[in-house]
């Protein structure tokens, strides 16, 4: 059954059980934030398709995430800092644009399947993932290097491990969405597996260059 949800347009994707920090803004989103929390309802975020996120109605992907706000951090002139919770994942059948200052979408929930074999393409996904935060951290020392990162993921379910890894992939907003639509667990853990090993090659390759310019930061071993 389709529900009215209000819809922020945003230029990154919300994953389910994510965390989300957002400044507000817009008067619009303004409004939107405290009728939510007025009501103690959620709104959608769904990733631009075309349009910008300040100013005009942007036009939003489909497939989005409920976003559920679980702090809130008032300024003084109005403006705001919140962070949200991904909920459930949400396909926009109709957008209302003239019903409220936001954007108003008619949605209809996902349901979650976890497909075949998720369990072992979870394990496969998680130690591709430790591979890749391995290149990371040799190339810019980042913290995603941390093995513990990789020992916790083993022990998730593999839809957690799917939403974790889709929502700390350094990789543009298009394949997070793409990442997003898959129907099933596995299919997601299937197409991460590729995406760390394409972005890992990647990076022990600038590694490399790295090195012959005496640049090099770190290891992979």
């Amino acid at each position: 059954m389709a529900e009215l949800l209000p819809l922020f347009p945003l230029t990154t994707v919300l994953f389910p059980e994510m965390l989300l920090p957002l400044h507000i803004f817009e008067p619009r989103y303004r409004l939107l934030v405290r009728r939510c929390m007025d009501e103690d309802r959620p709104f959608g975020v769904a990733l631009i398709r075309s349009g910008q996120d300040v100013g005009a109605t942007a036009e939003p992907h489909a497939i989005g995430t409920e976003a559920k706000i679980m702090a809130f951090s008032p300024l003084s002139d109005g403006r705001s800092y919140i962070v949200v919770r991904g909920g459930r994942r949400f396909t926009v059948e109709a957008t209302i644009p003239d019903a409220e200052p936001y954007l108003v979408g008619r949605v209809r929930y996902l349901n979650e399947q976890e497909g075949d074999g998720a369990p072992a393409r979870a394990t496969v996904a998680v130690e591709a993932y430790g591979q890749y935060i391995v290149a990371v951290m040799a190339v810019t020392e980042d913290a995603r290097g941390d093995r513990a990162i990789v020992d916790e993921l083993a022990t998730v379910s593999p839809r957690e491990a799917a939403y974790r890894i889709a929502a700390s992939l350094a990789v543009d907003a298009g394949e997070r969405q793409r990442l997003l639509e898959l129907p099933s667990d596995a299919e997601r853990l299937e197409a991460e597996r590729n995406l760390l090993e394409r972005e890992t090659t990647l990076l022990r390759d600038l590694l490399v260059r790295l090195r012959a310019h005496g640049e090099g930061r770190g290891t992979l071993n």
